[in-house]
């Protein structure tokens, strides 16, 4: 039976009373590579907010220094120094009061230096916690937001892409198992010294369903070229049939971007270079990209995700909802959610769970299933329950106790 979805209304507000500090590490199945890392795991910020009743509610940031700067250590840093302030003496009488912390939450710290990943945590253990709390479906974020871009409906239902990695040895026995589970998007990484190999195995598997048009294949080099060759392997991608191309130039790389943009015949994403809603705005209003790469850890969080969207829906741009490698169910969750929430997602590459992770935090896997099909978030906060004993074991280091009363 389905929870009754009106909010209660609670006589007497509850106070927060502990966070809790998990730096986890999660080993892969296999490694994962691309043109700036090979990873055997990752490393990931857990945190677990405690109400005064004893309600909890879970948030995750997932760092990578080169693409928002923060590390593990900024990360757990920021939450202690710059945001656990905002949770002192927080007494909501309603989810209203919790939307409005959890929406004011900074971006960066005294320093303008940006802790998106930090911001993410907090703002999706606030929001976990007290959906518990007041029983409020976090299906009503849209229309809180006011967007009657957001709250438009219905949302199509997004399948999951499969991405491959960069390693040729690989890549052909990942497209092969990725195909008979009945995936049809696919990304592949480029920016290597293999990158003519992994177009012959990759775009030679998939000509035959590419001319037909049952597929889809798109690219990201996560910044590895200069112009020179990313204007060159443009026009080569979209020779080929490629839909899309990510993040071809640095990300620091902004005085080429216009002359990519005006050279290339292929459609392009930023991700590394789309790091703050600032960001966003430049990017669509000066005309430079086609696509947002959005990811709910490196944006900054649920809320900030959906309102770096409805910038791109403003501009006529398309967006994806990416994810960080190697994310706990806590950031699928929360991505499930975005794409239930937001309309004209192109693409998804959330909840790969136990086909990429060796251990999660959950009993039941949280992952995509045949033809990448989704779970649906039901019942209350981000609609997983997160086992304490799995992030206990997973622990990298001790966790902080830092108490709030």
């Amino acid at each position: 039976m389905m929870p009754d979805r009106t909010p209660l209304q609670r006589k007497f507000p509850v106070k927060p009373v502990s966070l809790d500090v998990f730096h986890l590490y999660l080993p892969f199945k296999r490694p994962f590579g691309h043109a700036t890392a090979i990873r055997e795991g990752t490393d990931t910020v857990v945190i677990r907010l405690t109400l005064e009743d004893g309600t909890t509610g879970w948030g995750e940031g997932l760092p990578r220094e080169y693409v928002t700067g923060e590390t593990v250590d900024c990360v757990i840093e920021s939450i202690e120094n710059v945001l656990l302030e905002r949770l002192r003496g927080f007494s909501p009488r309603s989810f209203g009061d919790v939307l409005e912390l959890a929406d004011s939450l900074p971006f960066t710290d005294e320093n303008d230096n940006v802790i998106n990943c930090a911001r993410c945590a907090v703002e999706l253990t606030l929001l976990d916690a007290y959906s518990r709390y007041f029983h409020y479906g976090l299906e009503g974020l849209a229309g809180w937001l006011g967007s009657a871009v957001l709250a438009g409906g219905p949302v199509r239902p997004i399948r999951v892409s499969g991405v491959l990695g960069s390693n040729p040895e690989r890549v052909d026995r990942q497209l092969r198992m990725m195909r008979l589970f009945g995936l049809r998007d696919f990304k592949l990484k480029l920016g290597t010294e293999h990158d003519e190999q992994l177009l012959d195995i990759v775009v030679g598997r998939l000509e035959r369903a590419l001319e037909a048009e049952r597929v889809s294949l798109r690219a990201d080099a996560n910044g590895a070229w200069d112009i020179d060759a990313a204007v060159a392997m443009s026009e080569e991608l979209a020779g080929y049939g490629f839909c899309c191309l990510e993040q071809p130039l640095a990300a620091d790389d902004r005085g080429h971007l216009q002359a990519m943009a005006d050279l290339t015949h292929i459609p392009l994403m930023a991700d590394e270079s789309l790091i703050t809603l600032d960001d966003a705005e430049v990017l669509a209003q000066c005309d430079l990209i086609d696509h947002f790469n959005i990811r709910i850890s490196k944006n900054g969080g649920l809320l900030a995700s959906m309102r770096m969207a409805e910038i791109a829906m403003t501009y006529g741009r398309g967006f994806q909802l990416g994810a960080m490698v190697g994310e706990t169910a806590i950031l699928a969750a929360a991505g499930r959610l975005f794409l239930q929430l937001v309309r004209g997602t192109s693409f998804t590459e959330i909840c790969y769970g136990r086909w990429l992770l060796a251990e999660d935090i959950v009993d039941r896997s949280f992952r995509f299933g045949y033809g990448g099909r989704l779970p649906k978030i039901t019942g209350w906060g981000l609609g997983i329950e997160v086992n304490p004993a799995h992030v206990a074991r997973l622990c990298r280091t001790s966790p902080r106790h830092l108490p709030l009363a």
